[in-house]
C-alpha cells in the first residue's frame, strides 16, 4: 500500500521599501539660573551670568553656548562645562534689558532661554576741593597744599581714582590715593601765574566727577618792609605817660591790609599787634 503526501510549496516573497530611515534629533535645552525676570542690576559693574544647558542625545562637549543682550553678543561661543553650566561675565547699560542664553548641538539644533532685566543707572562720583582756596595768597617758591574730598554712591572711597590738573602746569604730581573716608591730601609747587585747577575723580565703572578752583600764584616771596615813624629814635618822656606808636608797612607781593604788624620792646616784651 502506498501512501502519498501532498507536496506543500512555500513561496517566500521579499518586499523592499524605497523610503529611508528618519532619525529624530531633539533640540537642546537652556535655562538661565543666576537671574530671574525683573531682577535689578547696576549699570557698568561686572555681572556674572550663569545657566545650564542639556541635550537628550548629546554630551555637554558636543554643545556650544553663547550669551547675548538683544542681538549683541555679551560672551562669545564656548563649550559648556562638563556639568552643562555656562558662565558669562559682562557689564550692562540701561539699554541691555533682554539677556539670552543660546545653545546649539553639533547638528545645529538650537535651544535658548531669555530673561528681562532692569538695569539701574549708577551715579557719578563727586569731588570737592577744600584747598587751595581762591582768595589765599600763593608763591612759586612755596609748597601749596592740595586737599580734596571724594565720594561715590556705589564704590568705596578708597577704590576711587583722583587726578589734579593745572591749565599751566598740566597733571600735578600729588598723592591722590584716597583714604577710607575719601580724603586726598598732598602738596606741590606751582609756577607763577593764574592757575585753573581741576580735581577729577573716576569710579570703577569709568564714570567721572570734578571740581575746580582758580588761584593766582605770585613770584618768589619777598620780605615785607616797615618803618617806625613814632616814637623817634632816641626820644624820651616821663614814666607812666602814654606813648604813641606809628609806622608804615608794605609788601610788593600783597596788599598792605593783608599784613600783620606786631610791636615789641626789649624791656616789656610784646606790646600789641594789628
Amino acid at each position: 500500500m502506498k501512501v502519498h503526501f501532498p507536496v506543500l510549496a512555500l513561496f517566500l516573497f521579499a518586499c523592499e521599501s524605497d523610503k529611508g530611515v528618519t532619525i529624530f534629533n531633539p533640540n537642546p535645552e537652556a535655562q538661565i539660573s543666576s537671574h530671574s525676570d525683573g531682577d535689578e542690576v547696576l549699570e557698568g559693574y561686572i555681572i556674572t551670568f550663569m545657566g545650564n544647558v542639556s541635550d537628550a542625545n548629546h554630551t555637554p562637549d558636543e554643545l556650544t553656548t553663547i550669551w547675548k543682550s538683544g542681538t549683541d553678543i555679551l560672551c562669545e561661543a564656548t563649550v559648556p562645562n562638563i556639568d552643562g553650566t555656562s558662565i558669562c561675565e559682562a557689564t550692562l547699560t540701561p539699554d541691555d534689558t533682554s539677556i539670552t542664553l543660546e545653545v546649539k548641538d553639533i547638528e545645529n539644533a538650537p535651544g535658548s532661554d531669555t530673561i528681562s532685566l532692569n538695569v539701574i543707572p549708577s551715579a557719578n562720583p563727586t569731588a570737592e576741593i577744600i584747598a587751595p582756596e581762591a582768595n589765599d595768597v600763593y608763591y612759586s617758591d612755596q609748597l601749596i597744599t592740595f586737599e580734596g574730598l571724594l565720594s561715590d554712591e556705589e564704590d568705596e572711597a578708597d577704590l576711587l581714582v583722583a587726578n589734579w590738573n593745572s591749565n599751566l602746569d598740566g597733571d600735578l604730581l600729588i598723592a591722590t590715593q584716597p583714604s577710607s573716608t575719601g580724603e586726598v591730601l598732598g602738596a606741590t609747587y606751582l609756577s607763577q601765574g593764574d592757575h585753573f585747577l581741576v580735581l577729577t575723580v573716576e569710579d570703577t565703572t569709568g564714570k567721572e566727577g570734578s571740581d575746580n578752583v582758580t588761584i593766582r600764584v605770585g613770584p618768589p616771596n619777598t620780605a615785607p618792609e616797615c618803618v617806625i615813624i613814632q616814637p623817634v629814635d632816641g626820644s624820651a618822656g616821663p614814666q607812666g605817660n602814654a606813648v604813641q606808636f606809628e609806622a608804615t608797612a608794605s609788601d610788593i607781593d600783597i596788599p598792605s591790609d593783608m599784613l600783620t604788624v606786631t610791636w615789641s620792646s626789649d624791656k616789656d616784651g610784646e606790646l600789641g599787634s594789628s
